[in-house]
């Protein structure tokens, strides 16, 4: 606990050191900046378990709904079973779809915001 606590403080100062040539406002800022970033991380980590869980009950969706449709023609309520299943399949790749386009766009602004970070607080040569 102690290690991570030091590790931190650490990382801080180095990567706020560079910003300290720019002046006390920019040391504000690069501040600021920094601070929203592990957050962003802990976001970004979050959407990825919850991407990886969507597509796992994707996959037993549609699984679900081929061994349903090998059986279609048997009767009537083997074809509505195959019917309910595809919707299931269908709703857990939409579901899939909206968690995989949240990470994008999560990692795409958390991307942007270390590149203007970089910019902005690097020491420049």
């Amino acid at each position: 606990m102690m290690r991570c606590a030091i590790s931190f403080g650490l990382l801080a100062m180095v990567l706020a050191g560079p910003a300290l040539a720019n002046g006390k406002a920019d040391v504000a800022s690069c501040k600021a900046m920094q601070a929203t970033l592990a957050p962003r991380e802990a976001e970004i980590s979050e959407l990825t378990e919850q991407r990886e869980a969507a597509a796992l009950r994707a996959e037993e969706a549609g699984i679900a709904w081929e061994d349903a449709e090998i059986h279609r023609l048997v009767s009537v309520a083997h074809a509505a079973t195959a019917d309910r299943e595809l919707a299931a399949y269908d709703a857990a790749k939409k579901k899939f779809a909206r968690d995989e386009l949240a990470l994008r766009s999560a990692v795409l602004q958390f991307n942007t915001d270390v590149a203007v970070y970089n910019a902005r607080c690097s020491p420049k040569e």
